[in-house]
């Protein structure tokens, strides 16, 4: 068929048409069929040309897939004139629940520890022991437990023990009662005591000067009643007030005649003012002693106010001491109080010095307790520290090493010192050195403490005398060391030593002349020196703890078996080997 040019331009638009819309339709078709497979097409074009006509043949071979444009499938062109506002419902679900923040760090929570089981504490313990002389060993000790408002609790002792010479025995017991009640503003003390020793003069000399074939018996008796008040303060408070008060009663006699009646009442209250603080301290001793002979009233009355200041590392105390002696004694002594504190490494060295004076009254029961074997009617006089200068140092090397070395100066009027009777010398009497007394002394300690791995605590006093009336400082030692130390071998033993070390004495020993032809109407009293020799007494003990409630122990006394001698005539037990149990209820 032979077709103008115009007829072939309408032809084109109507092929070009039909095959949009057979590509459309495929296209939709595809969109809901499965893929088909792709079958061979073949395309034949032939084309007769003149000058006035074309002639165009197409055949398709293949399926036809037309795939519809994106934007054929908008329908509906958008409404551009609505301006209505589109508020959508929507409903919101809150959670409850910490926003972590993982940028930055997270503060550490504390781990809670478990709660342990409190360690179960003995109150009560009960020990037992035996020895080679004779010697029994009991003690009790009952008490409350952990309250921190009450305490109270009662303990017992006994020692007996009994040596070689004739009536050469020693008994003592003591039976106390003790009660605190801590409150919030005031604490409250009590006690009870009764101490009892039992000895006998045995004293005799090894070269016959003199016979003691039936030697005294001596007992002493104390009974001692104190009570004491005190106020409770808040330790950070700059101005504080504080006070506290004691009263104390006691009696104290002997086998014979002697008997001694006390009555103390002491007080003192401070008040603190920023850095400073005000204060004085009181104290009313009336005391009465009596003997075979005499009976007198010894009172002593002082009166010590000062002010302190301190500050973290230093402290600084100024006063006076009054002291007033009435009764027997009608005497006032004014003495300068002062003291000085200042710490130059702190908890390391601290360097200390005291100025003073004071009244020291003589007592039965302090001589007693010094030298057992006193005579009746002994002679009492209060001793004046005129003067008394004390400087030194005192700190830690080591968390657990703790020293103190100081150096005094006193000078003491009146100082007692103890002489055997002339006619009994197993028995002393009591003399004092005329005019004044100059000491020289140094005191030093070492304190080691590792817990209960290790212990040991040593201290050394060393003291020279000046006297212008005697030729020496009788029974009065210038050299005196005392140590003990304890330390864990294993787990379950420890064991533990003490060592006494004296130097070497004199006694002024009175006897009567020998006798000449012809004999002077009186006899005639000579005295002479004896020398008592320094002497070490070392003790060691060990003990094995079997459980939480019982343990054993044993102890050597005087390991190196010296009879030495404190008062002449009066030799020592010797070698005193001690074991026995211990058992905590």
């Amino acid at each position: 068929m032979i077709l103008n040019k115009n007829m072939t331009k309408h032809i084109y638009k109507a092929s070009f048409l039909i095959l949009s819309g057979l590509f459309a339709s495929n296209a939709l078709y595809a969109q809901t069929q499965p893929a088909e497979k792709t079958v061979p097409t073949k395309t034949t074009v032939s084309r007769d040309t003149s000058k006035t006509s074309v002639t165009e043949e197409v055949e398709v071979v293949r399926s036809y897939r037309p795939v519809l444009a994106d934007a054929v499938k908008i329908r509906r062109s958008p409404n551009l004139n609505d301006i209505r506002p589109f508020n959508p419902k929507i409903t919101y679900s809150l959670m409850d629940k910490r926003l972590e923040l993982n940028s930055g760090i997270r503060e550490l929570e504390a781990q809670k520890l478990v709660k342990l089981k409190q360690e179960e504490l003995k109150n009560n313990f009960a020990k037992l022991a035996l020895g080679n002389l004779g010697t029994t060993l009991a003690q009790l000790n009952i008490a409350t437990g952990q309250d921190e408002a009450l305490q109270a609790g009662f303990n017992f002792n006994h020692l007996g023990m009994s040596g070689k010479l004739n009536e050469q025995k020693i008994s003592k017991q003591s039976f106390g009662g003790y009660g605190r009640s801590i409150g919030d503003a005031l604490v409250l003390e009590g006690k009870l005591s009764y101490d009892r020793t039992s000895t006998y003069f045995y004293g005799q000399d090894p070269q016959g000067t003199f016979t003691n074939l039936n030697p005294e018996k001596q007992k002493f008796n104390y009974f001692e009643a104190e009570g004491v008040v005190l106020n409770r303060n808040d330790a950070d408070e700059e101005t504080n007030f504080d006070y506290a008060a004691k009263i104390n009663a006691s009696i104290f006699n002997n086998a014979f005649e002697a008997k001694e009646t006390s009555v103390i009442v002491s007080g003192g209250l401070g008040k603190d003012l920023n850095k400073f603080h005000l204060g004085a301290n009181a104290i009313v001793d009336i005391t009465t002693s009596k003997d075979l002979s005499y009976s007198f009233n010894n009172n002593l009355f002082k009166l010590n106010p000062y002010i302190q200041f301190k500050t973290d590392r230093f402290r600084f105390t100024g006063g006076v001491n009054y002291a007033n002696e009435f009764g027997a004694n009608q005497r006032i002594n004014i003495f300068p109080a002062a003291s000085l504190d200042f710490m130059l490494i702190k908890n390391y060295l601290t360097i200390f010095g005291n100025l003073g004076g004071d009244v020291d009254k003589t007592l039965i029961k302090n001589l007693s307790d010094v030298n057992p074997y006193l005579n009746q009617n002994v002679d009492l006089r209060n001793s004046v520290k005129k003067l008394d200068v004390a400087g030194g140092i005192r700190g830690t090397v080591a968390p657990n090493v703790g020293y103190k070395a100081m150096v005094n100066y006193q000078t003491i009027s009146d100082l007692s010192y103890y002489v055997n009777d002339i006619n009994t010398k197993q028995k002393f009497n009591v003399s004092y050195f005329a005019g004044n007394t100059n000491i020289l002394g140094f005191d030093g300690e070492l304190n080691v403490s590792f817990s209960d791995d290790f212990k040991l605590d040593s201290k050394v006093q060393i003291k020279q005398y000046d006297i212008k009336t005697e030729q020496f400082a009788w029974l009065r030692p210038s050299f005196i060391l005392t140590s003990t130390a304890s330390f864990k071998i294993v787990d379950k033993v420890k064991i533990s030593g003490d060592l006494l070390f004296q130097g070497e004495t004199k006694a002024k020993i009175f006897d009567f002349a020998p006798i000449v032809t012809p004999a002077p109407p009186t006899p005639t009293i000579v005295a002479s020196v004896k020398t008592i020799k320094a002497f070490a007494d070392i003790s060691i003990g060990a003990e094995y703890q079997y459980n939480n409630q019982i343990s054993g122990f044993f102890r050597v006394n005087n390991v190196l078996g010296n009879e030495y001698e404190r008062m002449p005539y009066y030799p020592n037990y010797g070698i005193n080997i001690l074991g026995g149990l211990r058992y905590g209820f």
